[in-house]
């Protein structure tokens, strides 16, 4: 009998252009009580793509002893939350049958909460030990595939795989509940840099993985630690297409040429607004002054960006969305996704709000600020400069192919 059975709840983005991951933090939840010599599986309904009725026939075909439902999204401040939808269906069907508990950022934000609407045990925060590796022998490796934009250049976009090199964030920007995954600590725990590219390997020899997500929270934190996996990896000239999460205030030239040299291709930068005063409300701590220095630094480090902007923050205004906008646009990024700010649990700005349908980032809102985001992304990727900036770095077909997405549904559609 099985003795434990990790479940990724289904709430894909039903889009071509979106990227399908694998589950990292249910797979390092595997892998450490695998290690505790526990017959574990993982059933990843979103990379088969699963019903709710079809993940429950997954669960009885596998009979396990317990079952782990991990509430946790591609994108943990933007992707998680919504899970809850789904999670709560998922637990409807087969509370009774199994033991069953949840975990994720969602619980580890509001466990008490999530105890009593689901009726099933929370286990908060990390629930592991130690920084363990990703059981991939276990996961579905063909069902994954990169974002659109991480292979703009028209290569393919699987096989696709995520790996951390650190866990946890310092900063405590208003918007964001990452910390609530790590008991409310301003901590980051980093993985031995052998580990990291000791697990790069595999992927690449047994697996043929050339696209690669630096999970971590934020890649460009320790100099030092960089180095080492940037060096170790220079040595090895696979010619992979890595992208990792930064901040305009923790790069130099330096650390971005070593990046590059090492097959980083892509950063994605949180400018989040284009007002300095709504950076200060949020407690974001960088500048515009910052970002146009970050981007410009990258840019001659041979590095794509993809910058991140966010509207209806603390302080935001219709004048100041309006400057955001502009200032995506004058930053000469080779992509960029907008948000609308939501006060997620567990973030400083959460106000109670339990409706979980609300906080996607994708659902039917007519407000006037997500009608601005969908106008923002519009005006964004169909300017004439931006086109012609992306022929001339990717060819034609990287123009053919963003023509194609803004056709394709919601205006959003290619965001996450």
């Amino acid at each position: 009998m099985l003795d434990l059975l990790i479940v990724n709840p289904n709430n894909r983005i039903v889009s071509p252009f979106a990227g399908i991951e694998p589950p990292l933090w249910a797979g390092i939840i595997a892998s450490y009580y695998k290690e505790q010599g526990q017959r574990v599986a993982i059933l990843d309904a979103e990379a088969e793509d699963l019903t709710v009725e079809q993940t429950v026939e997954a669960i009885k075909n596998t009979n396990p002893r317990m079952i782990i439902i991990v509430v946790m999204g591609n994108n943990p401040s933007a992707s998680s939350t919504p899970k809850m939808k789904v999670t709560k269906k998922l637990v409807e069907k087969i509370k009774g049958y199994y033991d069953i508990v949840v975990t994720g950022l969602h619980p580890s934000a509001l466990p008490i909460e999530t105890e009593m609407e689901l009726g099933v045990p929370v286990l908060k925060g990390r629930i592991f030990e130690g920084m363990p590796n990703m059981p991939w022998e276990l996961l579905p490796m063909d069902k994954y595939r990169a974002h659109n934009w991480h292979c703009l250049d028209g290569s393919p976009r699987n096989p696709y795989a995520v790996v951390y090199t650190s866990l946890g964030c310092p900063f405590d920007c208003s918007f964001c509940n990452i910390h609530a995954l790590y008991d409310g600590k301003h901590k980051v725990w980093h993985r031995r840099p052998s580990k990291v590219v000791e697990e790069i390997d595999l992927l690449v020899n047994k697996y043929k993985v050339r696209n690669i997500k630096f999970w971590d929270e934020l890649f460009t934190l320790n100099k030092e630690h960089i180095e080492d996996i940037c060096n170790e990896l220079i040595k090895r000239h696979y010619d992979l297409n890595i992208w990792a999460y930064a901040r305009v205030d923790t790069v130099n030239l330096d650390m971005l040429t070593s990046m590059k040299q090492a097959d980083i291709n892509w950063l994605a930068y949180g400018f989040e607004s284009g007002s300095d005063e709504v950076l200060a409300k949020s407690n974001k701590k960088a500048s515009k002054a910052e970002a146009i220095r970050a981007v410009n630094i990258t840019h001659d480090a041979g590095i794509n960006i993809i910058g991140n902007f966010m509207f209806g923050l603390p302080g935001d205004t219709g004048k100041t969305m309006q400057e955001t906008l502009d200032f995506a646009k004058g930053l000469e990024v080779e992509y960029a996704n907008f948000y609308v700010a939501k006060a997620y649990p567990g973030s400083n700005i959460y106000k109670g709000n339990k409706d979980w349908a609300s906080y996607s980032q994708f659902g039917e809102d007519d407000s006037k600020t997500n009608k601005f985001r969908d106008k923002a992304f519009i005006e964004f990727f169909t300017d004439r400069d931006y086109l012609d900036r992306i022929e001339n770095r990717f060819g034609k077909q990287a123009v053919g192919h963003i023509k194609t997405m803004l056709e394709f549904g919601k205006p959003t559609a290619g965001a996450l």
